[in-house]
């Protein structure tokens, strides 16, 4: 198995909280996971090596099933942030297919879409599949888009590459479709419906990222306004797409690109200094959160290399993202 290959940090945390439902006790998985507490990152075979450890310590039929079937949505990190301000699923899951690599270094989904149904399928090299990863992705990817849409539909059905179990009846019940074994890869086909459906704001993780995010855009404003607050959410919302240009925002706000830079002028401003001022209340937003890496906050603020996002970030306050949140850090260290 490639040693290059890394797993989110925030996603391994899910075997933790499987111990934590189940009173388990390994105190040398707790040990691996907490020495990778403060870092984004984790080889996937160090994370395979601890499903192993809770397979012999507890080895229950579709272990990875269950253990997948823990995440919540904060495990997912930037993928999290991502899919809580969209505004339907299948604007979610085109998100998450853009960034999966954010999760798994290796990941690569193949989406197959047809009247009834689409389906999305993992192509790995057959050297790094394990059974219990295999079922891991299935389950998390799962938990994923019913906590999106709040409501716990079942996929229409589920592939493993891996042969049956003994009890292949298990992972229909748990899964909640048919499961079929030996199949080319990892798969898991959901309705074409469920991609109109709005995305849920009762999850507490993601209602507190729309609001913190609500919160920096309604940070003191030199010169507010309807125009200016609308601006300011679009341009939010298109930053996860991109780099947002003029032009597609004049037309996702109902102006002519002419009498959009006029309203810009009227309020005194250029469309570039407000796309700046917008990343930059963003930018220490998401700082705040330790959980998130400063490449996977480049790419929120529509940069495609880190290096941009720095080279912004020292230009908005002259210091760079590293030693704002440092300092961030040491605010919160002082006594009250």
């Amino acid at each position: 198995m490639p040693g290059n290959v890394t797993v989110s940090c925030a996603l391994a945390e899910v075997l933790r909280e499987y111990l934590r439902r189940n009173r388990l006790h390994a105190p040398e998985l707790i040990h691996v996971l907490d020495a990778f507490s403060l870092h984004q990152r984790m080889p996937v075979e160090l994370l395979v090596e601890q499903f192993v450890r809770i397979q012999h310590l507890h080895p229950v039929p579709a272990l990875g099933l269950r253990i997948g079937r823990c995440a919540e949505p904060e495990n997912f990190g930037v993928v999290g942030y991502l899919a809580a301000s969209c505004s339907s699923l299948g604007q979610a899951l085109a998100r998450y297919h853009r960034f999966q690599t954010l999760l798994a270094s290796d990941l690569n989904i193949q989406v197959e879409q047809r009247a009834e149904y689409i389906c999305f399928r993992w192509k790995h090299d057959e050297t790094q599949l394990h059974p219990l990863t295999s079922e891991f992705g299935v389950a998390v990817f799962l938990n994923l888009y019913q906590a999106l849409i709040g409501q716990a539909v079942p996929p229409t059905l589920v592939e493993f590459p891996h042969g049956p179990p003994e009890q292949p009846a298990i992972y229909e019940v748990l899964l909640g479709c048919p499961v079929r074994f030996h199949a080319p890869a990892i798969g898991l086909q959901i309705p074409t419906s469920l991609l109109a459906m709005r995305i849920a704001s009762s999850d507490p993780y993601m209602r507190d990222l729309l609001d913190r995010q609500a919160a920096a855009l309604l940070m003191p404003q030199l010169k507010p306004g309807v125009f200016l607050t609308a601006l300011h959410e679009h341009i939010a919302a298109a930053l996860q797409d991109g780099e947002p240009t003029a032009d597609r925002l004049a037309r996702q706000m109902d102006y002519t690109l002419r009498s959009f830079y006029r309203e810009l002028a009227n309020h005194g401003l250029r469309y570039r200094a407000v796309l700046s001022d917008v990343r930059l209340k963003l930018a220490r937003m998401y700082l705040a959160d330790p959980r998130l890496a400063a490449a996977e906050i480049a790419l929120l603020l529509g940069y495609s290399e880190q290096s941009a996002f720095s080279r912004a970030f020292r230009g908005w306050t002259g210091s760079t993202p590293g030693a704002y949140r440092k300092s961030l850090e040491r605010e919160r260290a002082r006594p009250s």
